[in-house]
C-alpha cells in the first residue's frame, strides 16, 4: 500500500495576486480604520456600503458590511509597487488575513418576532490562489480523510477567519439588542436612504466595543507611526 503524498503547511508566495483580483469585504469598524490608514499613508481609497438594513426609527440604511474598492488599474490601494501590503505591520483587514480561504457566502438572517439578526457564513479555499490551485488534489484528499484539515493547514487564516465570525457575532448581537430595545426598528433597505456605519452606531450605546474589537490596539500602533 502506498503511503500518502505530503502536503506541508500552506505558505504564501507573497505575489500580491489576491491583491489585485477583486474588491475586498471588510466589517463596518475596519472602514474606520483603513480610512485613518489611507490619510496617513495619503493613498486614495473608494469604500462602499455592502449589505444593509433599513431602520425606521432612524430613517437610515445601517451597514453591516464595506467594500474596498480596488483602483484604477485594478489593485488594492494599499498594495505598493514593489507588490507589498503597505499596512501589512499595522492593520490587515479579516479578508485579507484569512485568504484563500474566504467567506463563499454570507446570509444575513432577520427573525422580526424575535427581533433577531444574524449571520451564515460558509467558508472555502480560493483556487484563485497559485498555491491552492496547485495542491487542490491533495487538499481535497486530505479533507476527506479529515473534515478539520483547514485548520491544520493554514493556521493562521483559519484563526483570522474564525476571529472574523467572531467579531461579525459580537456587531450583530449588538444590532439585535438595540432591536429589542426599540431603538431600532429593521427591515429591508430602502433604495436612496441615508447610510449609517453599524459600528457608529453601537458605540453610542456600547462603549467598551472598540475595546471588544481590538480598535483600540490597532489606534496605538498608528500612533506609534506617528
Amino acid at each position: 500500500m502506498s503511503s500518502p503524498r505530503s502536503l506541508p503547511r500552506f505558505r504564501c508566495l507573497m505575489e500580491g495576486l489576491c491583491c489585485r483580483m477583486s474588491p475586498i469585504t471588510i466589517l463596518p469598524f475596519e472602514k474606520p480604520i483603513l480610512e485613518l490608514l489611507a490619510e496617513r499613508l495619503g493613498v486614495e481609497i473608494e469604500i462602499t456600503p455592502g449589505y444593509t438594513l433599513y431602520d425606521r426609527a432612524g430613517g437610515a440604511n445601517i451597514a453591516l458590511s464595506y467594500v474596498l474598492h480596488l483602483d484604477r488599474d485594478g489593485r488594492c490601494p494599499f498594495l505598493s509597487k514593489r507588490n507589498l501590503c503597505m499596512i501589512h505591520g499595522v492593520y490587515k483587514p479579516y479578508t485579507c488575513r484569512s485568504y484563500p480561504y474566504v467567506p463563499r457566502e454570507v446570509r444575513y438572517i432577520i427573525a422580526e418576532k424575535a427581533r433577531l439578526i444574524y449571520a451564515r457564513v460558509e467558508y472555502g479555499l480560493s483556487s484563485h490562489c497559485p498555491v491552492i490551485a496547485r495542491d487542490m488534489e491533495l487538499i481535497g484528499e486530505r479533507l476527506a480523510e479529515n473534515p478539520g484539515f483547514i485548520a491544520e493547514y493554514m493556521p493562521r487564516e483559519y484563526e483570522a477567519a474564525v476571529e472574523a465570525e467572531e467579531k461579525r457575532r459580537l456587531l450583530l448581537a449588538g444590532l439585535s439588542g438595540l432591536w429589542r430595545r426599540g431603538v431600532v426598528d429593521l427591515v429591508e433597505k430602502r433604495p436612496g436612504a441615508p447610510v449609517l456605519n453599524l459600528y457608529d452606531l453601537l458605540r453610542k450605546y456600547y462603549p467598551g466595543l472598540p475595546l471588544e474589537l481590538g480598535v483600540n490596539k490597532v489606534l496605538a500602533r498608528l500612533e506609534r507611526l506617528g
